[in-house]
């Protein structure tokens, strides 16, 4: 499935369980190699920091960035980077809403995904086919 965002690293270049999978520059902590501040949270699908709950990349090699508590304390992205633009409106077009769906997740605060799902879930349910909405639902959902 193609994404409508464009993200400054290549994501075929990551781990499938990098947070810069699924969040925006800033959205999570680049540290220098696992260790034991975070671990990998099953239900997130990446390494989150122990005490901030931040999601966390490993490989600052493979993501191209330099290490930084980017959302953990604020730390400034390194300015050639910004992030993506946000998804904006539902899309009219069905086979859009997919990347729609997917793209909200990518913006959203990790606390607020749920949040996010349901009120898009809510407002595609109103336009489109039941079965069209739950198969964006799953690929947004395998972002998470």
């Amino acid at each position: 499935m193609t994404s409508d965002m464009d993200h400054p690293w290549d994501e075929d270049a990551l781990c499938a369980v990098c947070p810069g999978q699924v969040h925006d520059p800033g959205r999570f902590d680049i540290v220098d190699g696992p260790g034991p501040a975070s671990r990998y949270d099953t239900t997130a699908g990446y390494r989150r920091d122990l005490d901030s709950g931040v999601p966390v990349c490993i490989h600052p090699h493979k993501i191209g960035f330099p290490v930084g508590r980017y959302a953990s304390a604020g730390q400034r992205w390194p300015a050639e980077a910004e992030p993506a633009p946000h998804p904006g409106p539902m899309p009219d077009d069905p086979d859009a809403l997919a990347g729609w769906m997917t793209a909200l997740v990518r913006h959203a605060d990790v606390d607020a995904v749920a949040e996010v799902l349901v009120d898009a879930e809510r407002s595609a349910a109103q336009r489109f086919p039941a079965e069209l909405v739950v198969n964006a639902l799953r690929a947004a959902l395998a972002e998470v």
